[in-house]
C-alpha cells in the first residue's frame, strides 16, 4: 500500500489544483503546510487520487508489459491483452479506499514536516552562514 500511496501522492500534488494552492515557486514553506493541512484540499486529493487509481487498475497491462519488455531488451511473457490489474491481484477491489482513507492522514503528516521545515530554516541559514565563515579560504 504504501509504496502505490507515496507516489500517488506526489503525483497528486504536481497537478493544477495543488500548484494553484501552493502559489508561486517561491511560496514559503509554512504557507504550502497549511495548504496541506486543509480538510478541504485533503478530500478533494483523495477523491481525485482514489479516481485516478481506478481508472489505473481497469487499464489493460498487456502493452504496457510489452512495453516493459522491449525497452529491457526482453521477449515479453504472453499476457492476455485485455487481462486488468485489478483481474490478476485478489485485493484490488479496496485499493482505491484505501487510498483515500490514507490521503488526507499523509497530507497531514507532509503539511507538519513543511512547516517545521520552514520553522528550522533560519536556523539552518544561520549554521551554513558559520560554515562558510569557518572554511578555509580556497586556494
Amino acid at each position: 500500500m504504501r509504496k502505490i500511496l507515496l507516489p500517488a501522492l506526489l503525483a497528486g500534488l504536481a497537478t493544477p489544483t495543488m500548484a494553484e494552492a501552493a502559489g508561486p515557486a517561491d511560496a514559503p514553506l509554512a504557507a504550502f503546510g497549511e495548504h496541506l493541512h486543509d480538510p478541504e484540499r485533503q478530500r478533494d486529493m483523495a477523491l481525485m487520487l482514489q479516481a485516478m487509481t481506478e481508472v489505473l487498475l481497469d487499464m489493460p497491462i498487456g502493452p504496457l508489459a510489452e512495453a516493459a519488455a522491449d525497452m529491457a531488451g526482453e521477449e515479453a511473457r504472453r499476457i492476455d491483452p485485455d487481462m486488468t490489474l485489478r483481474q490478476m491481484t485478489p485485493e484490488a477491489d479496496r485499493i482505491g479506499e484505501e487510498v483515500a482513507r490514507n490521503v488526507p492522514r499523509a497530507m497531514q503528516a507532509a503539511g507538519s514536516m513543511a512547516e517545521s521545515l520552514a520553522a528550522m530554516t533560519p536556523l539552518l541559514r544561520e549554521m551554513a552562514e558559520r560554515f562558510r565563515e569557518a572554511m578555509p579560504e580556497r586556494d
